[in-house]
């Protein structure tokens, strides 16, 4: 007898959402996160004590990421040009489940910091790209 497996997710669906609409889809992600540990020491100590987290940094690299032209159009939030980039619209990136559609993980607040870009005769495809996101939530596994 066949079953689904349930705890292995193969073949997530990664999307890119602006105001939660589906805009895009990324082949592979990469989050990176740190809550910015800093040392502390006693008053005329110069030993360390303790290690402080100062702010949670997250950031995430994409792998095979494209931006269907069409839905950016259409929800008038395509950037032509630099000045347009500059008005700062953040997306968020969502895993689904292939198996369930259960929303797996979020990171929230993503702004493009740098990436590669492949044009080809028929599509743009951000090939490799870096992203600093506000936050994060989900476990993904």
């Amino acid at each position: 007898m066949s079953r689904i497996n349930l705890k292995t997710h193969t073949g997530n669906r990664i999307v890119v959402e602006f105001d939660g609409k589906e805009v895009g889809a990324v082949q592979s992600v990469r989050v990176n996160f740190s809550v910015g540990l800093e040392d502390v020491s006693g008053i005329g100590d110069i030993h360390v004590i303790e290690h402080a987290p100062t702010k949670a940094i997250t950031g995430v690299t994409v792998q095979g990421m494209t931006l269907f032209k069409k839905n950016l159009t259409d929800q008038g939030i395509a950037i032509e040009n630099g000045d347009a980039a500059l008005a700062g619209r953040v997306f968020d990136l969502v895993v689904y489940s292939k198996d369930t559609g259960e929303r797996l993980k979020t990171i929230y607040g993503m702004s493009f910091d740098s990436g590669d870009l492949d044009i080809g005769a028929h599509r743009v495809v951000m090939q490799s790209a870096t992203f600093k996101a506000l936050d994060q939530s989900g476990t993904a596994l």
